[in-house]
């Protein structure tokens, strides 16, 4: 079947058509998310033409972009002076901490809520897609991302129909997001199976054979991965045999989120060798969670789907039997990271961190004062969760430096939010504790034994300072131990 049947109003060479389209002082919109369904030939034809010219770009992503996608950028780095709302490693995280590229980083719902209130005048927004009919509108790939809020805002269009993939009609629930969200279950559909773009705003139509490149993002499980993901079901399993939870799992309404990347995938593996079922509601999600459905998982609503490194496999025998999928379903980030829809669903969110405090507060972001990363949804779904879990491994850098410290360098999610936190040492339950009970259950249960005596010693002298008590000479003292 002809997979593009839209006919723009501007057509031709795509280096001379973004000519026309690209001030010099303008912002571009990127869909496609964690490596998956961004444009190919697109990063390609923008490093000509912003190559020797005298532009400055803002560029707005869909959240983490792939490796050749960075490598296209980076060759051009100098014509960007803002990028939002995600970093994706390379040269423009440098930027960013040098501070010659303007950076901030933004939760994905407010993200798409600052698009559509016209935050950012997009100048061109570029998808990709899987086709397009005689109405422009275009069946999107495997990522709904930020495409629907960039679009909606958009002066100009290109999309690229990627040919080496199907054609995906059927998988994905496009919502007008102006109203209320009536979805109360993971699979309940309420909008439309493509997007609809005016046909004046298209300014070319892209066809692109070219197949996925990872996102560097993410890599395979580490055997600390595979510890903590089997100590989260451990958690879970016990959960679900309590109160409020138990009514859920009765009701099949047990629903989780689970993590991002290795983790995510870890947890698929472990799903299988568990008496249990669930539902999942992502922001976005390994691909191989979608070969579990009607066995161990009901449905599955995710804003992106994506293979990590070594699984890629997974993806291509999806493509094969897409259809075969009936229960899931791909959505914008303005219905998955929904703070009210994450609320009505009463989901269990599990969130990665790069370190926790000894009271739970959480720094998913940044290293030594440096953004490593963006907060993406976890600043959405950790203060709306019916439960939120905290999951990353007791150390980093061969076992040298521990992730369960004094004070975090840098706080994302506040202690408040956070219930659980699980590392492969084991789980600590913090609900109901005080902020001293906290420090004890989780330096007893998930710091390392190589730096558990000192983070308790610390937290004795501490404890009498106050409700919540912190010493920086003495943390410093200890630092050596700790970090």
């Amino acid at each position: 079947m002809e997979r593009v049947r839209c006919s723009p109003d501007s057509s031709g060479d795509l280096l001379e058509t973004l000519r026309a389209l690209i001030p010099t002082n303008g912002v571009i919109a990127v869909g496609g998310m964690s490596g998956s369904s961004l444009p190919k030939v697109f990063p390609k034809v923008l490093k000509e033409l912003l190559r020797g010219g005298d532009y400055s770009i803002t560029l707005l992503t869909g959240g983490a972009t792939s490796e050749s996608f960075e490598e296209s950028i980076s060759e051009v780095s100098g014509s960007f002076k803002a990028r939002y709302p995600f970093l994706s490693g390379g040269v423009h995280r440098d930027m960013a901490n040098s501070l010659s590229l303007r950076f901030f980083d933004y939760g994905l719902y407010k993200f798409n809520r600052m698009v559509r209130n016209g935050s950012f005048s997009i100048d061109l927004a570029v998808i990709e897609g899987t086709a397009i009919d005689d109405q422009c509108r275009v069946t999107p790939s495997l990522s709904l991302d930020s495409s629907t809020s960039f679009l909606k805002v958009a002066r100009k269009v290109v999309v690229e129909v990627n040919v080496s993939k199907p054609d995906l009609e059927g998988i994905h629930d496009v919502v007008d997001v102006d109203g209320p969200i009536s979805l109360t279950r993971v699979r309940d559909r309420i909008g439309s199976p493509k997007i609809r773009i005016p046909k004046d705003k298209i300014s070319g139509v892209v066809i692109s054979d070219s197949k996925e490149s990872s996102s560097g993002a993410y890599k395979t499980p580490s055997v600390a991965e595979e510890r903590v993901s089997r100590n989260l079901m451990d958690f879970l399993v016990q959960e679900i045999g309590k109160g409020h939870t138990r009514e859920l799992y009765e009701r099949s309404r047990f629903v989780i989120q689970p993590g991002a990347g290795s983790l995510s995938s870890a947890m698929s593996t472990e799903v299988q060798e568990r008496d249990m079922r669930v539902s999942i509601w992502a922001e976005t999600l390994p691909v191989k969670w979608a070969f579990l459905l009607g066995e161990k998982v009901d449905s599955i609503t995710s804003s992106a789907l994506f293979a990590l490194h070594g699984e890629e496999r997974y993806l291509e025998e999806f493509y094969q039997a897409f259809s075969m999928f009936k229960d899931l379903t791909i959505r914008g980030q303005e219905v998955t990271n929904n703070p009210e829809v994450i609320q009505r669903l009463e989901l269990v969110s599990i969130l990665q961190a790069i370190e926790v405090d000894i009271y739970g507060n959480v720094n998913v972001s940044h290293i030594g004062g440096k953004v490593y990363n963006g907060v993406g949804g976890s600043v959405d779904f950790a203060p709306n969760a019916y439960l939120t879990v905290i999951a990353l491994p007791s150390t980093t850098s061969n076992g040298r430096v521990s992730r369960v410290s004094p004070m975090v360098s840098h706080v994302d999610i506040p202690e408040h939010y956070v219930d659980v936190v699980v590392t492969d040492q084991g789980y600590a339950d913090l609900r109901g504790l005080s902020p001293s009970e906290r420090a004890e259950l989780l330096i007893e249960k998930c710091a390392h034994p190589t730096f558990k005596d000192s983070l308790l010693k610390y937290h004795e002298k501490v404890k009498l300072k106050g409700h919540e008590g912190h010493d920086l000479v003495e943390m410093s003292r200890i630092w050596g131990v700790i970090a």
